[in-house]
This record gives C-alpha cells, structure tokens and sequence, in this order.
C-alpha cells in the first residue's frame, strides 16, 4: 500500500482535482447557457483547484523528473560526476523548496490568524494558501528520494 502512494499520490491527487475543476466548468456552462441560471460558487472552486493542482503538479514534475534541465555540459562529465552534479542540483533545488515552504508557512498561518475567507463560498483562505506549503513539502520529499537514488546509482557504478 505505502509503494502504491509512494509512486501514485501526485498523480491520483491531479487526477481528482483537475476531474473536479473540469466537471465544475462544465456545470457552470450548462448552468449558464442553458438553464439561465449560475452557480455562486463554481469558479471559485474551480479556481482553487487549479492553484492546489499547480503545486502538487511541481512536486509530481520532481518525482518523474519532467522539470527542465540544461545538460549540454553534464552530458560530457563522467557517471561518478553527473551523479555530483545531480546532487549538487537537488539540493539547490532543496534550499529554494525550503524558502518557499517557511515563507507559505509564515503567510498561512498570517491569513488564519486574520480570518480571511473566500467570497463566494466562505471557506477559510487559509486552506488556498496553504496549497504552496503542500506541493513543497512534497517537492522536498520527492528531492530527497533522487538524493538516495542518485547515491545508490554512484555506489552501484552506474
């Protein structure tokens, strides 16, 4: 069970909220053009779908390394060193991840405290907010598992 999370969770999570911010548009529409009528809170949900598939979409582009990557000059390095610079990259990537998590923690914990919520649907901010401090802790974990990967690979020899 926990391989099966371990390789599938992004995904299942962007399958789930890009389905429900899909199926949310198209009720709106039919809503709209057919039965003259709107729903208030449609494109608000859809809205926050969206920003929290953005954030965990980051994290799965880590877990399946789809991120783009100049190699032109780690191509002519030997295995040992592409393995270096692999590290050197994801642990860059790692203090970039690690500021962006403390900053969206910082101002999460600010929109609770003031009690912001979103207009049409009343939820607290908070949780919209909280979407970067997910993705980046998925994004700091997924780092962390190419770090062991790009390890074993250099011990093993390849």
């Amino acid at each position: 069970m926990l391989k099966f999370l371990d390789e599938n969770f992004e995904e299942m999570l962007l399958v789930f909220l890009l389905s429900l911010m899909s199926l949310l548009i198209g009720v709106q529409v039919f809503m709209r053009y057919v039965m003259n009528d709107s729903l208030t809170w449609s494109e608000e949900l859809a809205r926050y779908c969206f920003i929290w598939a953005t954030y965990i979409g980051v994290a799965c582009g880590v877990k399946r390394k789809g991120h783009i990557a100049v190699e032109a000059l780690v191509q002519r390095f030997s295995p040992f060193y592409r393995h270096i610079a692999a590290i050197v990259a994801h642990l860059l990537f790692i203090l970039f991840a690690v500021l962006v998590l403390k900053e969206g923690y910082a101002l999460t914990l600010k929109i609770f405290k003031f009690g912001q919520q979103s207009s049409a649907m009343g939820v607290p901010m908070g949780y919209i907010y909280m979407a970067p401090v997910v993705g980046f802790g998925l994004v700091i974990l997924r780092l962390i598992q190419s770090i062991v990967g790009e390890i074993r690979a250099m011990r093993s020899g390849a």
